[in-house]
């Protein structure tokens, strides 16, 4: 297959008509659409998988395909159509590939598919007739199959993914495509299920009690082992999944390990923070309780001797405390006898005179008051020495506290002008996405692991019964030849299942070694890269002392050239299959369509991948910005570009200092318009 145009109508960006072509030439075999970001090379490499298949790869799915200004330039009512047509050659034929989608416009500028879309696939045949298909998308999955374009038009995140060991089950997925086994394994489905069922019901119908319930109990157990084959299945898929994410979050921790660092600063310096305010707070605390409970003790500088020397004096005069008691002079007029012995009788003028002591002796408490009165007055000095000593040193307490916060708070605003709250929030975040994923993970392995223990209690379980069934099988004549179809569907069914498990580990060990051949040429590093038994892309370095060992921390470059070296030896593969006669996929001659490949290399690399892009594979479609262009890719692949087209994005506005030939603000509307050639 060999690419000679796309033209794309009201698709995404494009509104009308825009048609790109491409170069055909087998020494000029590169073509390059140069746009910038927002212009549309997404949405060209899309428009090639929804003219192909009826899918994109757009988070919104199909939803939002129909171009925006075609929708609001229209009337409601009115009926809009996008198309996507490509042309290729392949296998000597001139095909056209024709992909249409019609929608009617609603209120509120929206609007809805009329029917689904129309597939057509025509050629021209040699003796130049016309020919169109009556079976288009079969035929298009004969040429090329939807299970493999992934390979062949991809996008520069997914070029690294492929390194990744979450890719394997893609691997094996391309190797099943690549030899046709999913027709195999069809075929061993198909004999496993549905006609093993067919020779079971037939054996059951002739067969006696035993026999019967025999049947019957192999045929659950089969139903059993197909449905914990598909939750294993299910279970790979889910670990595949976690583990994807897992290594797409560590690379992006990875990328931004120093702002992790300033994170953990930050969390560190915001727990110090914390603690500070906590002890600032309890200081001030204290320093309100000694004023509130000791303060008074400030005021009293003069007043307390003062009142220690009335004390004093009254203590000296004898009033205080003074020298007769109150209760004294009650208890000598309660018995009405004095202490010289006089009768006093109430009236008469000793009890009077008695009586008049009594008022000037001391009441109940005052002496004890007195006491504690003077001890206290006498401590006066010491304790108001030591109220002023713990509020200097509460006072100092704080006051380094807050040259602390000053401190912390001075630290952390200079992380933040290192760099943005947002990109610290994304590490924590990224952070517990992966811890999540890897409990997930641990899960579905853990519960694969339990599964594949069923299955191996299951099997043996079946083993047991077809024995059983067998043997009773001897006994019946009744269902003799029943019993020998089933014999031969389950013999068919194994052979089967180990064809393509022979063809599989055949074509793993071709593919791994060209993987390699085309990894070193690209790299020139003493590295080596290979497909391992778990359908793994592994780097592999030789450490002195120690022998091979994996590269885990693979560069962004190192995991690009791994993965580039498995697309280009899955189209050299594709090619020599085309060659043979086989029965199941036919290969053919296939271009690589690449999205933005050299985004996030550095120049060693840019370089040493442009220099290998033209043996990639016979035609070579690349989607680039300006700067991904200019410098090493340019110098190295323009000497065999055929062909370059640009993309000219318009809109009512463009970003400060991007406005360029290739994005030019002022338009009512967003659109991008196809021109031949690069402007630079």
């Amino acid at each position: 297959m060999k690419i000679s145009s796309i033209n794309i109508s009201n698709f995404r960006q494009f509104v009308g008509s825009q048609k790109l072509s491409f170069s055909v030439d087998d020494h000029e075999n590169i073509s390059v659409v140069h746009g910038e970001n927002g212009a549309g090379k997404t949405s060209i490499l899309n428009a090639f998988k929804w003219c192909f298949y009826g899918r994109t790869d757009f988070d919104t799915g199909e939803k939002n395909i129909l171009n925006e200004h075609a929708i609001s330039t229209s009337d409601d009512g009115d009926v809009i159509s996008l198309r996507v047509t490509v042309e290729f050659e392949h296998d000597g034929r001139n095909y056209k590939a024709d992909r249409s989608q019609e929608y009617k416009k609603l209120g509120n500028n929206s609007v809805e598919p009329v029917g689904g879309n129309v597939f057509e696939l025509s050629w021209i045949a040699a003796g130049g007739g016309f020919e169109k298909s009556k079976n288009p998308g079969t035929q298009i999955n004969q040429i090329l199959p939807e299970g493999m374009h992934s390979y062949f038009f991809f996008n520069g995140e997914r070029i690294e993914k492929l390194a990744y060991e979450s890719a394997s089950h893609e691997i094996r997925d391309a190797i099943r495509n690549l030899m046709g086994l999913e027709i195999m394994e069809r075929g061993r489905t198909h004999l496993s299920g549905r006609v093993r069922k067919h020779f079971n019901k037939q054996m059951s119908e002739g067969a006696s009690g035993l026999l019967k319930d025999l049947i019957e109990k192999e045929g659950l157990l089969d139903e059993k082992i197909e449905k914990i084959k598909s939750n294993i299945t299910s279970e790979d898929d889910n670990i595949a999944g976690f583990e994807e994410t897992i290594q797409v979050v560590e690379k992006r921790l990875l990328s931004i390990k120093d702002v992790a660092a300033l994170q953990e600063e930050r969390n560190r310096l915001n727990e110090s923070l914390s603690s500070n305010r906590e002890a600032f707070q309890e200081t001030s605390r204290k320093i309100k309780h000694v004023i509130g409970t000791r303060g008074f003790l400030a005021f009293l500088h003069d007043a307390a001797p003062h009142v220690s020397g009335i004390l004093e004096e009254r203590r000296q005069k004898g009033e205080l405390p003074y020298a007769i008691k109150r209760q004294f002079i009650d208890d000598l007029l309660d018995k009405g006898n004095c202490i010289c012995g006089t009768d006093l009788v109430e009236g008469e003028e000793p009890y009077q005179n008695v009586h008049r002591y009594r008022d000037k002796a001391s009441p109940e408490g005052i002496e004890e008051a007195f006491t504690r009165t003077s001890g206290a007055l006498g401590q006066f000095g010491w304790a108001r020495n030591d109220m002023y000593q713990s509020l200097l040193d509460l006072l100092a307490d704080r006051k380094s506290l807050d040259d602390t916060r000053e401190e912390l708070e001075g630290a952390l605003s200079e992380i933040s002008s290192k760099v943005s709250d947002s990109e610290l929030e994304d590490v924590t975040q990224l952070e517990a996405r992966r811890r999540q994923c890897e409990i997930d993970r641990d899960n579905a392995v853990g519960h694969r692991g339990l599964l594949r223990g069923r299955l191996e209690e299951a099997r043996t379980e079946l083993e047991q019964v077809q024995k059983e069934r067998k043997e009773q099988e001897e006994k019946s004549g009744k269902v003799a030849l029943a019993s020998k179809r089933h014999t031969v569907v389950e013999e068919a069914a194994r052979v089967l299942e180990e064809l393509h498990d022979a063809l599989a580990e055949q074509t793993k060990q071709k593919l791994s070694k060209r993987v390699n051949e085309t990894f070193q040429n690209i790299l020139k590093k003493d590295y080596r890269a290979e497909i391992d038994d778990d359908y793994c892309l592994r780097v592999i370095k030789d450490v002195p002392g120690v022998g091979p060992q994996i590269v885990h921390e693979k560069s962004t470059g190192e995991s690009q050239v791994t993965s580039l070296s498995f697309v280009a030896s899955i189209v050299s593969l594709a090619h020599e299959q085309s060659l043979k006669d086989s029965t199941f996929f036919k290969g053919g001659v296939f271009p690589i369509i690449m999205d933005s490949p050299f985004g996030a290399l550095d120049p060693d690399y840019r370089t040493l991948i442009a220099r290998h892009i033209p043996e990639l594979a016979q035609q070579i479609i690349l989607l680039v910005s300006k700067s991904q262009w200019d410098g090493e890719v340019q110098e190295e692949c323009e000497k065999r570009v055929g062909k370059h087209q640009s993309l000219i994005y318009f809109a009512p506005k463009v970003r400060e200092g991007l406005d360029s030939y290739y994005a030019r603000p002022g338009s009512e509307y967003e659109y991008t318009k196809v021109e031949e050639g690069y402007h630079g």
